[in-house]
């Protein structure tokens, strides 16, 4: 949750909402690569703690994606075109030009980034990271469920399909899932673990602030071809390694601290409209600039904004997790033969 909002604290800075009174726009390529760490740790978590094979798993994570990213395409589409009715000279420099129809259907079947491809459905610029995030699912379920010649040839079939530019950030989801692997496993001391914790934490914050510029590939422009989203990719293998090691020495220190349950559920709740949060956020902060008049030098008024939105996103994520369930019923009928029912809450 503290990553989805980071991500929006770095849209919010835009001056056409505040004037730049949030997170400096280099912080959200980092804060995805928090993401990309943490889905890796939980995606292997859930494959060694639930593992219902290899249709449950298809299951699980196409409707994980789906409730969430077919309504933010929706809710898209309905901002932007009635904002673009209020106020279209706001929306000039903020929609791509052309093929929108062909835009939102390569971001509903997540081609929106492969090989030379960067696009993004109107207004909603996170749509990016979800174009890596499908396929390094997949790749993890030929990993996990197939072995031999079937599993090489998978996993070639769909490099092929994506293309370098997802691959080079691979390695960055791939942490996430070792830190899981060896999370508990290694003879670590609580003493050590906080060592870790601590140092990691260190190096992190130095490498916010003084590593980039050194570990970059100045050949390649952030954002633009070749490699958009990927250019800085050997600093998002040192920055993505720490946040695995610090997530690593994290599994030792949380067994020794008791959280009060009212807190646990708060937390949970939380968890459940991360998604939500970072996909419907953008188009809502663009409409929200767009057609109501506030301050935009005013703390007290952006972040009131930003609260309204916050509650609208609470709302919605509500409708999402219901659709999650149809959507788990529509792919169990493609899926699976023998129809068992699929639990609501996993």
């Amino acid at each position: 949750m503290i990553a989805a909002f980071g991500v929006m604290l770095v849209h919010a800075n835009q001056e056409w909402f505040s004037n730049g009174l949030f997170l400096r726009p280099e912080y959200g390529h980092k804060l995805v690569m928090v993401f990309f760490v943490l889905s890796g740790y939980l995606i292997a978590f859930t494959v060694d703690k639930k593992n219902k094979g290899s249709e449950r798993y298809l299951i699980d994570r196409i409707s994980r994606l789906y409730s969430v990213v077919i309504p933010a395409l929706i809710v898209t589409f309905i901002l932007d075109s009635l904002g673009e009715r209020i106020n279209p000279g706001f929306y000039v420099d903020k929609v791509n030009a052309g093929n929108q129809t062909l835009r939102f259907l390569l971001n509903a079947t997540f081609l929106q980034q492969i090989w030379s491809l960067c696009t993004r459905p109107s207004t909603n610029t996170p749509f990016w990271s979800i174009g890596y995030e499908f396929w390094y699912y997949m790749l993890f379920w030929l990993f996990c469920y197939f072995k031999g010649a079937k599993r090489i040839a998978g996993i070639v079939i769909v490099c092929l399909i994506i293309g370098i530019k997802i691959l080079l950030l691979l390695p960055v989801w791939i942490m996430g899932a070792v830190a899981y692997k060896y999370s508990g496993k290694l003879v670590v001391t609580r003493a050590k673990a906080a060592f870790i914790f601590v140092l990691t934490i260190l190096l992190i914050f130095t490498l916010n602030y003084v590593g980039e510029d050194l570990l970059a590939f100045k050949q390649f422009v952030f954002g633009k071809a070749p490699l958009y989203f990927s250019s800085n990719f050997i600093f998002d293998w040192i920055y993505g390694s720490l946040i695995a090691v610090n997530l690593f020495s994290m599994s030792y220190l949380a067994v020794t601290i008791r959280v009060p349950q009212i807190i646990e559920k708060v937390i949970k709740y939380l968890s459940s409209i991360t998604f939500s949060l970072y996909l419907y956020h953008g188009p809502m902060l663009i409409f929200s600039a767009a057609v109501i008049v506030y301050n935009k030098s005013s703390y007290l008024q952006t972040i009131g904004i930003m609260g309204l939105l916050l509650v609208a996103v609470a709302i919605l994520s509500q409708i999402t997790e219901k659709q999650r369930n149809i959507w788990k019923k529509v792919l169990e009928n493609i899926f699976i033969k023998d129809k068992v029912k699929i639990p609501v809450n996993e």
